[in-house]
């Protein structure tokens, strides 16, 4: 894989979109499919070249990253009969950015490998470099470092975390914080608002100061995200991190874990 890359991308949404925008800018080979067309019209007129199927989509990549919502979405588009595994070639590497169990990735690799193609996990988040994203892979280092120019157009900082499925622990761990952040946020505003400090004002100050985070965003009193499924990531992400820890023996008695699952409900009855 010394000569440039070529990258084939499914999933459009949200966060895939930004990442493929930020290949395309790059200057990346970017091939692209999507189950759905209107995905693809941000893209008309772009570089970019638009694949008749997963299959096709794996044949002439080098990379081939994976974004779409779940475990079922993800098995559609590489275990599916027109899917990635159908046509992806030997020495290729199929990159998750879904977030979805390790298990899930474990299995997928099972069924990857006798092609003689490569699968890592890479999960993505918000990061602090905006529009680039963290990214955090698991897999074998050499493979890691095989994608790590095309990973580097768009994510800053790249992190290897480890074996495979290391991405998607540490992803979990990050979401069910945040989730916990938002559920301990919402405690902090019923105990001023208890204690006689309306409870948008007090919103407005603590968002201000030195407690100032992400939580801010999701319980602004009108929602500042929209579209798609932004309010279901809590619920499903918050789930794999419980049977993550449940299927390791993990003591699961754990604030975070607690105050994740509130924040998830929250979150899932504000933005859905």
């Amino acid at each position: 894989m010394s000569s440039p890359l070529r990258v084939g991308f499914i999933g459009l949404g949200n966060m895939g979109a930004r990442i493929v925008t930020l290949m395309l800018e790059a200057g990346v080979a970017t091939t692209l499919w999507a189950r759905r067309e209107s995905s693809l019209v941000p893209f008309e007129g772009t570089a970019a070249t638009v694949a008749e199927s997963p299959a096709e989509l794996a044949a002439g990549s080098d990379v081939v990253g994976i974004c779409v919502w779940d475990e079922h979405d993800v098995d559609e588009v590489v275990l599916g009969e027109r899917g990635v595994i159908a046509g992806v070639r030997p020495g290729s590497v199929i990159a998750i950015h879904s977030t979805i169990s390790r298990h899930a990735c474990v299995r997928l690799a099972a069924a990857v490998t006798p092609r003689g193609a490569h699968l890592i996990d890479a999960p993505v988040s918000q990061g602090s470099s905006t529009p680039k994203v963290l990214v955090m892979a698991g897999g074998d280092s050499s493979v890691v470092e095989a994608c790590r120019a095309v990973f580097e157009t768009f994510g800053d900082p790249v992190l290897h975390l480890g074996p495979l499925g290391s991405g998607q622990i540490a992803k979990l761990v990050n979401n069910t914080l945040l989730a916990a952040s938002i559920g301990l946020a919402d405690d902090a505003l019923d105990l001023g608002a208890a204690l006689g400090l309306d409870r948008v004002a007090l919103g407005t100050a603590l968002s201000c100061g030195s407690s100032k985070g992400t939580w801010s965003t999701f319980l602004a009193p009108l929602p500042r995200l929209s579209g798609g499924r932004t309010g279901e990531w809590a619920k499903k992400d918050t789930g794999l991190m419980l049977d993550t820890v449940r299927d390791a023996g993990v003591d699961s008695d754990r604030a975070v874990l607690a105050l994740g699952a509130r924040g998830a409900d929250l979150v899932t009855k504000k933005l859905t």
